[in-house]
């Protein structure tokens, strides 16, 4: 056989492997690392179908920029409206304290993030942990409450928990 055709066969050989290799897979955004850190499918499946409602925080590269972003653009204002959800079932329930307790404690909350939004980037994670220490102290107070059902709040708590949980996991990359 002459060269050229050794040539040829292997030029077609080498074609059929390359055109049979796996493509490599494309890396995982940020946003989905994130959501993939703690190894929990609930949490992993609640926060990406979260953070894809808000496209432009799934584009985001770096860590700083995304905690600042995401508490932008998602977590305090689902902290402002919860706020208001509890006030709004405080005035149904003018004499539960537990629930005043958590109106007081979703103040702490609403603070909390926005000072994680501006604060140095090695002290966001310590602001969030406040933040989740006002859900907690909320969840305790709730547990005192014996004549109202407070399901309404502990749902919001435990929504609000999850964007905590998303920022400071992120924060502690930075």
């Amino acid at each position: 056989m002459a060269s050229s055709t050794y040539l040829s066969i292997l030029l077609t050989i080498s074609m059929i492997f390359i055109s049979h290799a796996n493509s490599p897979t494309p890396s995982l955004k940020l946003y989905q690392n994130v959501c993939k850190q703690p190894g929990q499918k609930d949490f992993e499946q609640r926060c990406l179908k979260l953070i894809e409602g808000y496209p432009p925080i799934t584009l985001i590269k770096d860590y700083l920029t995304f905690c600042r972003s995401f508490l932008k653009i998602a977590a305090i204002g689902k902290a402002i409206k919860s706020q208001q959800q509890v006030k709004e079932i405080m005035k149904k329930y003018p004499s539960s304290q537990p629930i005043k307790e958590c109106a007081n404690d979703y103040n702490s909350v609403v603070g909390q993030l926005k000072v994680a939004l501006i604060e140095e980037p090695d002290l966001i994670d310590l602001d969030i942990r406040y933040a989740s220490d006002a859900l907690g102290r909320c969840e305790d107070s709730l547990a005192r409450e014996k004549n109202v059902n407070t399901s309404a709040i502990a749902t919001l708590n435990h929504e609000m928990q999850l964007y905590n949980d998303i920022v400071l996991i992120a924060a502690g990359h930075l």
